[in-house]
């Protein structure tokens, strides 16, 4: 009867230490035709612990794109798909590019989608930016400057790596 009543504690203490760890994260959903249908908690870090690899652009304003490959690197806490035709979108800002500019090259972010428009933002700093709109393989992404000024332009193709944990060739 104590190892009973001992084990039941320890069982709530648990639950209680499970719920409080997922309650105060924040998450993003996933949504095919405007309906919520998996969510991906934010680890403890503050960095999403899943690693995106291609985006493919979608013609609705509300979404920025259809994920095409989508792994979770940590099982235990975090949920990961893999979507081959079945269309799955994210919010904007939900998901984010590593910039390419490995060996202090500079780093552009431009008004429009073309290396031909004006630079509004330049650095040699490699960044983690989140994606808010494609246009071709363009990408409009947003990041602070070294002051905290909130900064939006376009990535070129060329600077833009989808996994955290490899250099792009």
């Amino acid at each position: 009867m104590k190892r009973l009543l001992i084990f039941l504690l320890l069982s709530v203490a648990g639950l209680q230490t499970a719920w409080s760890y997922y309650q105060y994260k924040e998450a993003f959903t996933i949504h095919p035709n405007g309906r919520a249908v998996k969510c991906y908690m934010r680890g403890a870090d503050g960095e999403y612990k899943d690693v995106l690899y291609k985006i493919y652009p979608n013609k609705e304003e509300s979404n920025v794109g259809r994920i095409v490959h989508y792994v979770s690197c940590n099982q235990d806490k975090f949920i990961g798909i893999i979507v081959n035709d079945d269309i799955v979108y994210v919010k904007k800002g939900s998901i984010a590019v590593n910039t390419r500019n490995y060996s202090g090259e500079m780093l552009n972010l431009y008004s429009e989608p073309d290396t031909t428009s004006e630079i509004v933002f330049q650095t040699d700093k490699v960044q983690t930016l989140p994606i808010y709109d494609i246009n071709g393989h363009w990408l409009y992404v947003k990041l602070k400057d070294k002051n905290g000024r909130v900064v939006f332009g376009w990535l070129e193709p060329d600077m833009q790596c989808g996994s955290p944990f490899t250099t792009c060739p």
